[in-house]
Formats: C-alpha cells, structure tokens, sequence
C-alpha cells in the first residue's frame, strides 16, 4: 500500500523547528555554566576558627560579601573548624564569622587578587560587653595553600605607566626572571607572549583570559601568540604565572598570564581616553636633519570608552568597552648609490681581475 501521511496542523508545525532552538539555546547555557564553573582566575578563603581557650569551633558560619557587587559566599566550619570558600572572583571582600556564644569576628575589608588562594584565621572573643575598636590598616593576606609565585599586575601599575605599545601585555616584563627576547619588540599581538622567563623558551607563554585561553600554539615549533589584546581601560588586573602554578592553567611553557577583565558593579563608572601621536610634536631624525629633510608625516589617534554597571543590583551587571585607532604615516629611509667611477665600469674590471687571481691561485694548487 502506498505511504500516507496525517496532516499537520499549523500548530503542530513549527514544533520540530522550536524544539531545535529550544535545544540549541540549552547547548549554549550548558557551555556558559561550564566556562563559569572552570574560570581559572577564581581564588579561594580559608582558615581555621578558634574560641578563647584555641580550641576549634565546628559549625562556625563565615559570610564574605562582594563590597562592590553584593554577591555572598557561605561556608560552615568542619570538625576541624576550617571554612573554605571557593570560584571567589577578584575583588574587594567584608568578612563575618559568627557562633553561638562567641562576638561575631568582621575583620577589616579584605582584597583577593586574581586566583589568589589566601588565609584568614578567627579567634573568638566570648560574647560579652566590650570596646569596639575600629582598625583602619589591614595587613597583607598569607597565601599558604599553594607555592605558586609570579608577579601581580594590579590596576596602579596598568594606570600609571607608560605604554607606548598600548599592549597591556607588555607589563609582564615587569616581572623579575622575564626579559625581552633577542630582536624581540613589543607589539599589540605578535609580541605578547614574545619574552624569556626564567631562561626560558621565547614566545611559549600561555595567555588566560576570564578563563579561557586565547593563544594559539604552532605544531611543530610551540610557539604561542596573542589572538587578541584587550583595551588596557578594559583590564581589572593580571598574574605573570612562572612556577607550581596548578594544573588547569598549564598550557603553555614555563608562564602563564592569567588575566581578569573588569566587569560591572552596583555603581555606574566608565572612563573616555585619547592617546595622540602626531609628527607635529615629534623631533626630526638625526639624519633628516643632517640632509635637509623634513620630519615625515605621522598622525596615530588611538580612542575609545567604557562603561559598567548594575542592570539588577546585587544581581546581574554590564560592562562595555570599545577602542579605535586610526593610523596614518610615513617614513624616510637611507641608501647607497653607485659612484660615477661604478656607474662606467670599474665594477666589472674588478670582477674579472678577482677571476684572474682565483684561477691563478688554483693553477698553483
């Protein structure tokens, strides 16, 4: 018998295509959650909680609040009475421990760099009546969960130095063991990653950005470069990576650049930016100056914005950054010409008195 087929009602119709998308969007929400479950730049809070007499306290609750976002963090302290928190972006931080029976702990504010791991311990004071006495100086986070060492490129850096390049990248030579390869220079993309640290290879550095790498890497030779180069108005900070780094940042030879972008918080900021370029406020070259020649013509404009902020405060955030250059130049350049005594043939008298001589030499031989 022939096939047949029931009829499809426009309702129906559009299922398969709906089903599609509705499957597609799944893939894509699915990857998101992965991406953000395997950010690399996240750090970690630890410590051990203590009563009076140092004994630990279990069931402890620490709270760290996001100072900028409003994002909490839970943990309860084990048997041993540590508290662990984890995938804590950086940022500036406020911590509260508490217990039954013990003052509530709120040490000063706290900032965790990027995927720094550091240790705060609490010792508790019986709850009672008492001074409170407000200490404005805080001292620098112990990191004693991991060996990793490397350099911090934090905001004070990226703002108040010079970049020439614009290519934010080129901080990492600040970093003590790093050096600029042989015939290297700095550029936005081909010479990120283009540096000697600890001796060794050039250009086989690994760059994370928010997570994900973005370097590609030549088969045969190793070679690593920048894919892309972020405005350096668009960088919250970054940690130049050399040794006992963990596992899931070793992509590359012995460095990592483990970059964070920033991102949105509960207060609208932005920032606009020029950086001029131009023959008319430049010096004239040693050697147009000695010819009579005028500086070339050079006009670089680089530009551009940001702005961030809250779309849901304490919930969701924006952060949007653009960046142009326009270019235009020229240059002037040196060379030899013939002399007259060249240019009539003497070129070729001397050629052939060189062959006289080599077939000489061979008869003698």
């Amino acid at each position: 018998m022939p096939n047949q087929s029931a009829p499809v009602s426009p309702a129906t119709a559009g299922l398969p295509q709906a089903f599609g998308r509705f499957l597609f969007l799944f893939g894509i929400a699915a990857f998101l959650c992965l991406v953000s479950l395997g950010q690399v730049y996240t750090g970690s809070l630890t410590g051990v909680v203590k009563d009076p007499s140092t004994a630990v306290v279990p069931n402890a609750s620490a709270v760290l609040t996001d100072a900028d976002k409003g994002f909490t963090y839970a943990s309860l302290t084990d048997t041993e009475g540590r508290y662990m928190l984890r995938n804590l972006p950086p940022g500036r931080y406020s911590l509260k421990v508490t217990a039954a029976g013990m003052r509530p702990y709120t040490p000063p504010p706290l900032t965790l760099t990027v995927g720094q791991n550091a240790e705060v311990n609490v010792d508790f004071e019986i709850q009672g009546t008492a001074e409170k006495v407000d200490v404005e100086a805080t001292a620098t986070l112990l990191q004693t969960q991991d060996a990793s060492t490397g350099q911090l490129v934090n905001q004070k850096f990226i703002n108040d130095l010079p970049l020439t390049s614009r290519s934010v990248f080129a901080l990492a030579q600040l970093s003590p063991g790093v050096t600029q390869a042989a015939g290297g220079s700095f550029g936005l993309n081909a010479g990120a990653t283009n540096f000697i640290s600890n001796g060794g290879r050039n250009s086989t550095a690994d760059i994370v950005l928010d997570g994900v790498s973005q370097t590609n890497n030549e088969n045969n030779s190793g070679v690593t470069t920048a894919l892309y180069t972020p405005s350096v108005d668009a960088v919250q900070e970054f940690n130049v990576q050399q040794n006992t780094y963990t596992a899931e940042v070793g992509f590359g030879g012995n460095t990592v650049i483990n970059v964070v972008t920033k991102s949105g918080t509960n207060q609208f900021h932005g920032s606009l930016f020029e950086f001029l370029q131009n023959s008319a406020i430049n010096s004239n070259n040693f050697f147009n100056n000695q010819n009579g020649v005028k500086i070339s013509p050079k006009k670089n404009n680089q530009f551009g914005g940001t702005i961030g902020g809250p779309i849901r405060k304490d919930k969701n955030f924006f952060f949007f950054d653009y960046q142009g250059t326009i270019s235009r130049s020229t240059g002037t350049a040196r060379a030899g010409v013939a002399s007259v005594p060249e240019r009539q043939g003497e070129i070729e008298e001397v050629a052939a008195f060189l062959a006289l001589v080599e077939r000489a030499e061979f008869r003698a031989e």
